[in-house]
């Protein structure tokens, strides 16, 4: 999961791409009925979206 820190936006936009892209074994998983490849996948997706907040707070702050 990706963890955003002061890193460059780029840099943080990196790590949530890396950990989606990390996720497609578990999402390949999740197609053929792996429920515990489910919850994984769900938490990847759970930590980007927060991860997509925060990035977009700092992209705010940074452009005032």
């Amino acid at each position: 999961m990706a963890v955003l820190n002061m890193a460059s936006v780029s840099q943080n936009l990196q790590a949530m791409i890396d950990a989606l892209m990390g996720a497609m074994k578990d999402a390949e998983k999740h197609e053929r009925g792996t429920d515990a490849a489910s919850r994984r996948l769900r938490g990847v997706l759970s930590a980007t979206a927060k991860d997509c907040k925060s990035l977009r707070g700092q992209i705010q702050d940074e452009r005032n």
